[in-house]
């Protein structure tokens, strides 16, 4: 339901990619990971002065150390 409660298409690529999850692993194992309010995973970027720069999928609410330890460290 998007504006006005009208039909839309969902046309974000994360969107996209976290759908594929659901239906293949089904919900309770989506709304298991992330935190209270935000289930799920996020896409982060990591780029800049860092080993791995990259993009990396986390759960929902990691820390920025937490991020930069994906990616190798600063």
């Amino acid at each position: 339901e998007g504006l006005f409660n009208k039909p839309t298409a969902i046309n974000n690529v994360e969107t996209l990619v976290n759908a594929l999850d659901i239906v293949r692993d089904g919900a309770a194992a989506y709304m298991a990971i992330g935190t209270e309010g935000s289930r799920g995973s996020k896409l982060f970027c990591v780029a800049g002065c860092v080993e791995r720069p990259g993009l990396y999928e986390l759960h929902f609410g990691p820390t920025l150390r937490e991020l930069l330890a994906h990616a190798g460290g600063v």
